[in-house]
């Protein structure tokens, strides 16, 4: 997905994508209208449509944004001067702020109304998840944090466990919210492969971050 191009006045443009993310993660965007944004940010439908030719992108737009902030996030996190172990922690901060902003409404209306966008999230959050972890989990074998266990097998089984559980179709059946599913996933991954001084480390730390 290419970056949106912004004219002069893009602090409209902002201003609209700031909104829309804020109403989207809320509640869903299918039954929200170009007509119901206007009214609510108080400009006309010209202006919209003078930045997004359709709904759909704003919804892009959205996507974009988060996908965007995320990605910049991740890479201060591995050009940081930290020990591994806090990588992963702070890691974890990032993408628990951003699975607790998300209501079954925007995943759901992702999947069903848009299958290609959502497809290119899921493709974007796994390729990121394999560039950061792959790095963290190098790092952590040299510190002596993390088992000696090939880092690809590692990888695959953390990307998938984690796409697989913070999915709409599994919630939907539980009792936990995206966040909880996170963290308990996250955990029980993690203490899978750290060793001894790094399930020392992480259990001193842990607790502290999911307060």
């Amino acid at each position: 997905m290419a970056k949106i191009k912004k004219p002069d006045n893009s602090a409209e443009q902002d201003k609209i994508i700031q909104f829309c993310t804020s109403k989207f993660l809320q509640d869903g965007f299918y039954f929200v209208t170009v007509d119901q944004i206007a009214s609510e940010l108080r400009i006309s439908k010209k202006t919209i449509y003078k930045f997004f030719s359709s709904k759909d992108d704003l919804v892009k737009a959205v996507a974009l944004k988060l996908m965007n902030e995320v990605s910049d996030k991740i890479e201060k996190i591995i050009k940081s001067e930290n020990d591994s172990l806090t990588k992963v922690i702070m890691l974890f901060e990032v993408m628990a702020s951003v699975v607790v902003k998300f209501s079954e409404k925007w995943l759901k209306d992702l999947q069903i109304h848009t299958p290609e966008l959502w497809k290119e999230i899921d493709e974007f959050r796994t390729k990121r998840a394999f560039t950061a972890l792959g790095s963290i989990i190098k790092q952590g074998q040299i510190e002596g944090i993390i088992i000696e266990k090939p880092i690809e097998l590692i990888i695959h089984i953390f990307v998938n466990t984690i796409r697989s559980v913070v999915h709409p179709d599994f919630l939907y059946h539980q009792k936990f919210n995206y966040k909880e599913a996170f963290i308990h996933s996250f955990e029980i991954l993690f203490n899978g492969i750290l060793t001894p001084k790094g399930k020392k480390i992480f259990d001193k730390i842990f607790p502290k971050v999911i307060k």
